[in-house]
């Protein structure tokens, strides 16, 4: 049985291969053969709060007229800015 399916031979040439470790650990996080001037995609952080305290996030989120992502992210962020500062 032959396949009505033909595959052309690749002509791309092999991408190379890191010199050294660490360029090999920089280049981990992309896989290469995807579309290179896509940004890179959020990463994701779930985190486990009591009721009161995802309450409290709302609410305070809902004052600042931001959602509670938005709220999380603003204090992560200042508190990581604060602590290059120091």
């Amino acid at each position: 049985m032959t396949s009505r399916f033909k595959l052309a031979p690749s002509t791309a040439s092999p991408e190379p291969r890191p010199a050294n470790p660490e360029e090999f650990a920089n280049g981990a996080g992309m896989v290469h053969s995807q579309q290179p001037q896509r940004p890179l995609k959020p990463v994701r952080l779930n985190l486990d709060l009591t009721p009161d305290m995802h309450e409290r996030v709302r609410r305070r989120a809902a004052d600042l007229r931001l959602t509670g992502a938005q709220y999380v992210r603003e204090l992560l962020l200042k508190d990581l800015k604060d602590r290059i500062l120091e």
